[in-house]
């Protein structure tokens, strides 16, 4: 849920608005009655560069694909391969 919040209470309740925005709240933040910023989370920036990111989105749908048809090496298969040594 977005919450309006003005500069100057920013400013006073910076503390208890950050643990707010970690339990999933928004903050549209206003200077003189026009929003100037938008305070999220670290992780809901992070969904967003990715849902913006087409290229990602589609190498993430088709390593899903992967999965689900069998297309994968497990942690273990992969690593319990000797790599060769260097000379």
């Amino acid at each position: 849920m977005d919450k309006v919040i003005g500069i100057a209470k920013l400013r006073n309740s910076l503390a208890s608005i950050i643990k707010d925005v970690t339990r999933g709240s928004h903050y549209i933040i206003v200077q003189r009655s026009k929003a100037k910023a938008v305070l999220l989370s670290p992780e809901e920036v992070e969904t967003l560069e990715v849902l913006a990111d087409r290229r990602l989105l589609e190498e993430i749908l088709e390593a899903k694909k992967d999965i689900l048809e069998g297309r994968f090496a497990t942690y273990e298969d992969f690593f319990a391969k000797k790599l060769p040594e260097k000379r």
